[in-house]
């Protein structure tokens, strides 16, 4: 694919959030051709069949997932999606929400038909109100126009999808610390095993829980079939995804494109390339969370393995970008106290851990690093990786071991320079400068 490939964001299912929009659009199809002529196996077959994997973090097989939930022996099954888009520099699940919130339900409706579900949770944060009440009124539209609710375009099958507001901590992104608040209490990370969602999830249920961009796409390859799906992305890694790309570029931008599309013409042709008179430095390409990819790999497809081969991963494709000017050690540090301050704290290890890292760090950054410092956080980061009930530790540890593994010279060199002036630009991933897509253009 030469460009945006708009299979979410195709401008006739984003011209509003309305339902009327989106019907007009071709909204609703995928539902239809579900409850008139497919069975709940079938349903998961084509979603097989189409390679589609989770858009939130690990790049998990859907229909695995689902699988797992359809078959299990207690009857009683939740569907939930995930909205709470805590990661530095993912910002396509706001996008998605404030644009096209039926293409969502859509998704999660099938995906509710698909494992027996009989109710739906959809999680968006406090913190982004305008969202929520997008989806609450696309949720009351649904249920008007019986497309959600009891015996649904009069097939029997019957859903409910609850809009939950829940905490605005980073935690609360954690597939089990959101089932946690989902049920009343602190949005904290359940041990697995023996809490696997797909286990013991929602009310200690059979549970499915998907990104939100991930129900988008269920939508789209039921309307449109998954041999359709498959033309686009690559083999392994089918399909498109929202990236947003921030940071030392000209133009902070959100785009649809086909999983595998270089990350150098991303940067270029949709980003602009790095600001005036500077070069780019390296990328975080998942957000902190998976690790550093130097410049020199800016080749690199964006498609899952590709970027697992190089030491980082893909996330939730926000990719968060460093110029020559902006200080990597100041950077990173600024994540660190990210994780200490996102750390629930119930893991000792990660408690510690990340107070650890963040300290080191910021002993390097003030001038008061040393050769001893750079040893304890490569000990530090052994010790602390899969030491709690989430990720979030080793995160932490990944981000902190791969500055080391690409930037040991230079952090040897904010040491050797104690006491001088050095520059301590940190980029920027908010979302208010970005770019839509729909106003962006590629390069020639």
């Amino acid at each position: 694919m030469e460009g945006p490939d708009r299979v979410l964001t195709d401008p006739a299912l984003m011209g509003d959030p309305s339902l009327v929009s989106y019907e007009k659009g071709g909204g609703y199809k995928g539902l239809r051709r579900v409850l008139s002529a497919l069975s709940p196996t079938d349903v998961i077959a084509e979603i097989k069949e189409s390679g589609l994997r989770g858009r939130g973090g690990s790049g998990f097989p859907t229909a695995l997932k689902w699988e797992k939930v359809a078959h299990h022996r207690v009857p009683v099954r939740y569907v939930v999606a995930n909205g709470s888009e805590g990661e530095p520099g993912s910002h396509k699940d706001h996008y998605l929400i404030s644009r096209s919130p039926h293409q969502i339900l859509e998704g999660m409706i099938i995906a509710c038909f698909a494992v027996s579900a009989k109710s739906g949770h959809l999680f968006v944060k406090e913190s982004f109100p305008e969202g929520v009440e997008i989806l609450k009124k696309a949720r009351e539209e649904a249920l008007e126009a019986g497309l959600l609710g009891n015996n649904i375009l009069g097939t029997g099958f019957s859903v409910d999808i609850e809009i939950f507001v829940g905490p605005a901590a980073y935690i609360a992104g954690e597939e089990t610390a959101l089932l946690e608040a989902l049920e009343g209490r602190m949005p904290r990370p359940r041990p697995k095993p023996p809490f696997y969602p797909t286990e013991m999830g929602l009310h200690r249920k059979p549970t499915v829980v998907n990104n939100v961009e991930t129900y988008a796409h269920v939508a789209r390859i039921m309307a449109k079939g998954p041999a359709w799906f498959r033309e686009r992305g690559t083999p392994k890694s089918p399909g498109t995804m929202i990236f947003s790309v921030s940071g030392s570029v000209r133009r902070p931008v959100v785009v649809e494109l086909p999983l595998g599309f270089s990350l150098e013409r991303l940067l270029y042709d949709y980003a602009g390339g790095p600001l005036p008179g500077e070069s780019f430095q390296c990328f975080f390409t998942g957000g902190p969370s998976f690790g550093i990819l130097p410049a020199r790999e800016i080749d690199t497809p964006l498609e899952y393995d590709a970027l697992r081969a190089k030491g980082t991963g893909l996330g939730s494709a926000g990719i968060i970008v460093l110029g020559s000017g902006d200080s990597v050690l100041a950077t990173a540090s600024s994540f660190a106290a990210f994780y200490e301050k996102g750390s629930c704290g119930q893991c000792p290890p990660c408690r510690l851990g990340t107070e650890s890292l963040h300290d080191l760090l910021g002993r390097i950054e003030n001038g008061s690093g040393s050769e001893e410092i750079l040893e304890r956080i490569a000990k530090v980061t052994k010790m602390i990786k899969g030491r709690g009930n989430c990720g979030l530790i080793t995160a932490s540890a990944f981000m902190a071991e791969s500055l080391l593994e690409h930037f040991s010279p230079a952090l040897r060199e904010e040491i050797a320079a104690s006491g001088e002036s050095r520059p301590r630009r940190i980029p920027s991933w908010q979302y208010d400068h970005f770019v839509p897509q729909e106003q962006a253009s590629a390069r020639g």
